[in-house]
């Protein structure tokens, strides 16, 4: 009997105790990544607010140069054996801006004078409200970094938000938030740098790890889905015949890349490995959805009427100007018949559409061979 009573005590205790007393291991449904404590990320996520300053992770721990990593959505966690092993958060507010080809001005002298905000030395930005409460309220400097730039206004998917970039992080004003207490959150920007890295954010098995959600509270997994078999491909639709007479290909000097990365309806321009031009974009909607792939420029038309029948749909569209054709008909181009780049709003029978500023700027930059691709 008295064994009986400490196995039930055991048992008892371990049911009472909490899921991070547990579990050396966490599964993310949603991203399909593990987080354990092989080198003591899961212990640095919990201590760290990881939930509301990293988010979930989305990919497993790798070796970069001298360090270990392990992207998050909204930041990575870093182990430095040259420091005894500390876990750092990595900069990926700076690495973000610096990908993009980001400068801030620096403030005005009444702005760094202001009584509402805090002026840093070390980099010449200041941090004032709303920006400054939830900066020190959630880890300040070690969590977020010091300021790399002062307030300004960036397209966050389709929403016009206000931003602040720090060393390690974006902040940002959500306009829809109804609280006060819930205005500032933490951007998606580690998840970015990641895309545009091309780091590996495949999900992994769960194994024996405990699946959780957002927040590290426990979750059923999903039961597992039948895939059906692929539906046969529609017949790729003819091009469209160029009214102007297409540039003759040249050969490609390996350094230019266009990526369309149709989940965030962004386009990167890339040289020498660095984005140096990136866009909105608007591609195809259901039914004409633009393809996924690896594709190079074959043709460019600096002006044309497209015309063509698809799916029980026929369009002619006069004077679309800078068409650069990808696979078939599909082509990036301007577009001066709707303003929704970047929005989520899917407009095209296919093809990406850019802004006529934007679509300009790659017609004169990309020759004919340029690699693009498409990608989810």
């Amino acid at each position: 009997m008295r064994l009986i009573g400490m196995v039930l005590g055991i048992v008892l205790a371990l049911i009472g105790t909490p899921l991070s007393a547990q579990s050396n291991a966490l599964y993310f449904v949603a991203t399909g990544q593990r987080l354990d404590d092989t080198y003591g990320f899961l212990s640095a996520w919990r201590e760290g607010d990881g939930a509301l300053t990293l988010g979930q992770p989305i990919s497993q721990p790798f070796r970069d140069g001298d360090l270990i990593v392990q992207y998050f959505e909204r930041g990575r966690l870093e182990l430095h054996p040259a420091y005894n092993n500390a876990i750092l958060r990595g900069r990926v507010g700076a690495e973000y801006a610096a990908a993009l080809g980001r400068s801030f001005p620096l403030p005005s002298h009444a702005v760094r004078e202001a009584p509402e905000r805090r002026y840093f030395t070390e980099t010449g930005y200041t941090i004032g409200p709303p920006f400054l409460a939830f900066w020190e309220a959630h880890g300040g400097i070690a969590v977020f970094g010091l300021p790399i730039s002062e307030p300004c206004w960036e397209y966050i998917g389709g929403t016009l938000q206000q931003v602040q970039y720090f060393e390690r992080a974006r902040l940002e004003v959500d306009p829809r938030s109804a609280s006060p207490t819930k205005t500032v959150q933490v951007g998606d920007i580690g998840r970015d740098l990641a895309r545009l890295r091309g780091i590996d954010l495949r999900p992994v098995a769960a194994e024996n790890a405990v699946p959780v959600d957002a927040n590290g509270h426990v979750q059923e997994l999903p039961p597992p889905t039948v895939t059906p078999p692929p539906l046969p491909k529609a017949p790729t639709p003819r091009p469209a015949q160029p009214t102007a007479q297409p540039a003759q290909p040249v050969a490609h000097s390996g350094d230019k890349l266009i990526i369309v990365d149709l989940s965030d309806q962004w386009l990167y321009a890339l040289e020498n490995g660095r984005i140096i031009f990136d866009a909105p974009v608007s591609t195809g909607r259901d039914g004409f959805n633009t393809p996924v792939g690896a594709f190079s420029i074959y043709a460019k038309v600096r002006e044309q009427t497209m015309r063509g029948c698809l799916g029980g749909e026929c369009w002619l569209v006069p004077k679309v100007p800078h068409a650069m054709y990808i696979v078939g008909g599909v082509a990036l181009h301007g577009t001066y018949w709707h303003n929704q780049f970047g929005t989520g709003v899917r407009r095209s029978h296919g093809c990406i559409n850019l802004p006529l500023v934007s679509a300009a700027w790659l017609y004169n930059w990309a020759p004919v061979g340029t690699p693009v691709i498409v990608r989810q």
